[in-house]
């Protein structure tokens, strides 16, 4: 027998070429590959034609090339990420601070500073309390009532039940509120929480001069 035979891979079917330049042309043009099986006409076994001398250099040749382990195509999202909750955070913390300063308008400390103007409390005795707060050495004293001459003291954490009392006694809805400038933020801000937990709007405030 002078012809090659070949079967492709696994399969019992096979096909005789002619001459070794018959099977290189079947196996360029893509009818055999290079794990299908050859035996030439004076060999006794099989092997496969990417082994074979006379058609290993071709079959290398039509190996394929060996894929990229990385994707081009992937898109790595982290970076954006790590972008965007830094935005996130920025963002957060702008609206909170404008927020606040829209809620808590400080007045300016300037050297120039004049007593604001006082309230003729004879003319609304009837129908507003007075809340008043000074400084004693380094302690705010707070007091309450309808009269100046008959303030009471009022402990910090019980300013919004004291004056819930005033108010259910007296019926009156309207304050002044009587404050020294030295009187530190807090204090301030809880007597104001106080008269807001109990409904008053009309606040009158009779601010006096920093100390010098």
């Amino acid at each position: 027998m002078s012809a090659w035979l070949v079967r492709q891979e696994g399969s019992t079917q096979t096909y005789a070429l002619p001459t070794v330049a018959a099977v290189l042309t079947a196996l360029r043009d893509g009818n055999f590959v290079p794990a299908d099986d050859v035996k030439g006409p004076a060999e006794p076994d099989w092997q496969p034609l990417e082994t074979h001398p006379a058609f290993a250099d071709t079959a290398l040749d039509l190996e394929p090339e060996p894929e990229e382990s990385g994707d081009d195509t992937t898109l790595d999202m982290n970076p954006l990420i790590d972008v965007c909750l830094v935005l996130l955070i920025f963002f957060i913390l702008t609206i909170t601070y404008a927020t606040l300063e829209r809620a808590l308008s400080v007045p300016e400390d300037n050297a120039d500073d004049k007593a604001s103007p006082k309230v003729n409390l004879n003319e609304i005795k009837d129908r507003v309390f007075i809340v008043q707060v000074k400084m004693d050495g380094e302690t705010p004293i707070i007091q309450m009532g309808t009269e100046k001459k008959s303030l009471k003291p009022v402990a910090r954490e019980r300013i919004k039940e004291d004056m819930e009392a005033l108010i259910s006694s007296t019926g009156r809805r309207e304050m002044v509120l009587d404050i020294d400038r030295d009187v530190p933020w807090g204090v301030e801000t809880a007597v104001l929480d106080a008269a807001k937990g109990n409904k008053i709007h009309d606040i009158i405030n009779n601010q006096r001069p920093r100390a010098r």
